[in-house]
């Protein structure tokens, strides 16, 4: 009984946080922290960055270390428009997900 209250409660949080934000899915290849991004290479061999890991992916995977370079990815994500100092709107995106196919 108490598990699938935690589930049902789970699943309104997840759905409340991510409320406005469109989440994306795709797969890439994992390439490094490089200069302050996430870069992963997707099917076509374009070059994708991200700029932000949610916390319980970086608990999950430690991007930042080299173990999961090379590695392929499902990689969930949003992003969001912000400003900079200069006024100016900047593209942001944070990895929401991160799965590794077996």
């Amino acid at each position: 009984k108490m598990k699938s209250l935690l589930i049902v409660l789970f699943v309104s949080i997840s759905t409340l946080t991510a409320y406005g934000q469109d989440e994306s899915t795709m797969n890439a290849t994992y390439e490094g922290f490089i200069n302050g991004t996430y870069v992963f290479t997707d099917d076509e061999g374009e070059r994708v960055e991200f700029n932000n890991v949610a916390n319980g992916v970086s608990a999950k995977y430690d991007l930042n270390s080299s173990k999961f370079v090379g590695r392929q990815f499902s990689i969930t994500f949003t992003i969001d428009l912000e400003m900079d100092e200069d006024d100016e709107e900047i593209q942001v995106s944070t990895i929401t997900n991160l799965l590794m196919p077996e």
